[in-house]
């Protein structure tokens, strides 16, 4: 029973460890939920400060094959010259978003799509 929660608190400080990589970085890096897809890489965003960007997938998200579809919680990078732009860094899954509404980043009702 012991090992089993050793593994399970383990688990729990790796995951910590890998979500201080996931954070944003400064102010131009925030979180976002995907509306809906546009096509060639490029997504419609809402941005926690509640603002709507046309974002694209990053080159290196890209390359990871990565799925991106409707409700999921990213990261954005926005561009410094146009703010109304960004590129998708990051894609939690389902755990760092529990994650994520547990430490408090992301309020619970902003981070599950309404359905409608």
């Amino acid at each position: 029973m012991s090992k089993r929660r050793g593994n399970r608190e383990e688990a729990e400080r790796s995951l910590d460890a890998e979500m201080e990589e996931l954070l944003p970085a400064d102010e131009l890096e925030v979180f976002g939920r995907v509306l809906e897809p546009l096509g060639k890489g490029h997504f419609r965003v809402e941005c926690i400060d509640n603002s709507v960007r046309v974002c694209r997938v990053r080159g290196k998200l890209r390359g990871r094959r990565a799925w991106i579809k409707r409700g999921d919680v990213v990261l954005v990078s926005l561009w410094p010259f146009q703010r109304t732009k960004g590129d998708i860094v990051v894609r939690y899954d389902r755990q760092q978003v529990e994650w994520l509404i547990e430490k408090g980043y992301i309020p619970q009702d902003w981070a599950t799509l309404e359905e409608g």
